[in-house]
């Protein structure tokens, strides 16, 4: 467990070294991705990272999209329409203490946990997502934090842009 005391230098330093742990098995995990045949109804794809509000482990989507997405949970091909959860091991980012994440009843927040750990995961996410070969990714994609947590700025992850 990760107390609560932290500065926000200390909190981001901290949180970035638990990601920097599993970036060789993020970056084994986008390569098997970009081996990935993509379906020509697909336009561009979007990456988000969610933050848990109470600390737990984040999680990070990709959403294939083109001009008619459609829903197929037996389709395992990569479709217009298509989401797929990143399996990443992130556990260990849910070792922070609670607190780090909590608003207080007027919205404001005590320590600004979600906004910091948004940024730190936004800019490690890109960097192993550009390690892995991804700035050639064959469609335009971009990485945001869902809910526009931490700096509310979208990374463009490949060269071709919309």
């Amino acid at each position: 467990m990760v107390p609560f005391g932290l500065t926000e230098s200390q909190f981001v330093s901290r949180y970035r070294r638990e990601l920097d742990r599993v970036s060789a098995s993020t970056i084994e995990i986008l390569r098997s991705l970009f081996n990935r045949a993509i379906n020509d109804d697909v336009e561009a794809a979007q990456v988000e990272t969610f933050l848990d509000e109470y600390g737990g482990a984040p999680s990070i989507w990709i959403y294939y999209r083109g001009e008619n997405n459609k829903v197929d949970h037996k389709d395992e091909s990569l479709f217009a329409g298509r989401s797929l959860e990143f399996q990443l091991p992130l556990s260990a980012l849910a070792d922070f203490d609670e607190r780090y994440f909590i608003s207080l009843e007027d919205g404001d927040f005590e320590f600004p946990g979600l906004s910091l750990a948004g940024d730190t995961i936004k800019s490690w996410f890109a960097e192993c997502w550009w390690k892995a070969g991804g700035w050639t990714y064959p469609l335009p994609t971009t990485l945001a934090v869902h809910d526009d947590r931490g700096d509310g700025n979208v990374i463009r992850l490949t060269e071709y842009a919309r």
